[in-house]
């Protein structure tokens, strides 16, 4: 079992949080996806590095 965590600057208001779970899961069928957050300002490096921090 492999564990994913996804901290994203996509938002929900479209597809692609949706796409990228999918073909995490097309590939290895087993895996724990966790949403740690999609609302990352985009590209915002230090943002995302204080929130996995």
């Amino acid at each position: 079992m492999s564990t994913i965590t996804l901290l994203t600057d996509f938002g929900l208001k479209d597809t692609y949080v949706g796409l990228m779970k999918g073909v995490i899961l097309s590939v290895n069928p087993d895996a724990v996806i966790i949403d740690i957050t999609h609302h990352v300002d985009p590209h915002d490096l230090c943002q995302a590095a204080f929130i996995i921090y």
